[in-house]
């Protein structure tokens, strides 16, 4: 479609062409959901009703200085939604609703390194006393969730998401292609209701990943399904409370989540805490960081590094033993003469 044809280009409003691009391309139900609760609370309240063309440069560095103060969101959160909105300009002019970008040309006032900076900051890691003391203040019936948190890296709805057949105790792995997620079509244009389906950021039909699956989680979940049915066509490991459907999450953390950290006596942080748990003490020993990311799902090795990057201490001295042992440069005994290493030098 030509601007030409359109004879608008530019006239439409921001928010309504940010709805028809979050709407109208076929995204996954979460994405949408997302990308709405952005533009109410990050377009709508600072574009109001603003056409598409009468935007210029200025008027996205005022709004990226507006959620940095006003809203203060952190680098990452302002960085991402600045994207978003370069994305939506790109799609309107594909479609001729807009003649120019306005985010073209502006510089964040951060760097990608203070960025990385802040994420990591926010990564918080219980010790192994605060996590036992968690698993063993949750009720019975869903410490077996916390295990595959703790012990194997999965997110809450991955956990949730647990079948009998994607556990395989003989090969000591289980198989993570798929999560609970609110975010099911309710019918009324609003994303809610709960729904099983593939993992994040996977298309269906994709094999998911294999996760080791540790000895001291194996005996949780056998103990589990002992004590437990299993619930559904999918043999699901963990229900409602009722065992008659999904399990809520908003219940989770309401009824068993916050019980759990009150009783351990601890203070409240976020179950994803358990997921950098278990990257936290892989990589504090010595677990090849591309191996660990694989286990987490990341999309990158790269994203795993810009997380966990500062967890691996003793990577200096792993690299100068491996190059030493490499190039022959071991420390010659007492009295022996100079070691020849491989370039002949002592």
């Amino acid at each position: 479609m030509s601007r030409t044809e359109t004879g608008r280009t530019g006239n439409e409003l921001l928010v309504v062409v940010f709805e028809r691009w979050a709407t109208t391309r076929g995204l996954e139900n979460s994405s949408v959901k997302q990308y709405r609760t952005m533009l109410s609370r990050s377009i709508a309240p600072f574009f109001g009703t603003r056409a598409m063309g009468t935007l210029v440069p200025a008027d996205i560095e005022e709004w990226v200085t507006w959620m940095m103060h006003t809203r203060a969101y952190k680098p990452s959160t302002t960085r991402f939604r600045f994207n978003i909105l370069m994305s939506v300009f790109a799609w309107a002019m594909d479609e001729g609703l807009a003649a120019t970008n306005p985010c073209k040309g502006v510089g964040l006032p951060f760097s990608r390194a203070r960025e990385h900076r802040d994420q990591r900051a926010e990564v918080h890691i219980p010790s192994p006393e605060v996590v036992h003391a968690v698993i063993g203040a949750a009720p019975d019936r869903y410490r077996g969730m916390l295990w595959l948190m703790a012990g194997c890296g999965l997110r809450l709805g991955e956990a949730m998401g647990i079948g009998r057949d994607r556990i395989h105790f003989k090969d000591r792995t289980i198989v993570v292609d798929r999560q609970v997620a609110c975010d099911g079509d309710t019918g009324s244009g609003k994303y809610g209701r709960m729904q099983l389906r593939h993992v994040k950021w996977r298309e269906e039909g994709d094999k998911g990943r294999d996760v080791p699956l540790p000895e001291v989680v194996s005996m949780a979940v056998r103990r589990h399904l002992r004590q437990y049915e299993t619930w559904g066509p999918e043999e699901l490991l963990f229900s409602n409370v009722t065992g008659t459907g999904l399990l809520y999450q908003q219940y989770w953390y309401s009824r068993i989540w916050k019980p759990a950290l009150a009783a351990a006596d601890v203070d409240y942080f976020k179950p994803h805490s358990f997921r950098h748990f278990y990257a936290a003490s892989l990589l504090s020993q010595g677990v090849p960081v591309t191996e660990v990311s694989a286990w987490l799902g990341h999309s990158s090795v790269t994203f795993t590094e810009r997380y966990y990057g500062d967890l691996m201490p003793d990577a200096p001295d792993r690299a100068r033993l491996a190059m030493d042992g490499t190039l022959g440069l071991a420390r010659p005994t007492e009295g022996a003469g100079p070691t020849t290493g491989l370039f002949g030098v002592a």
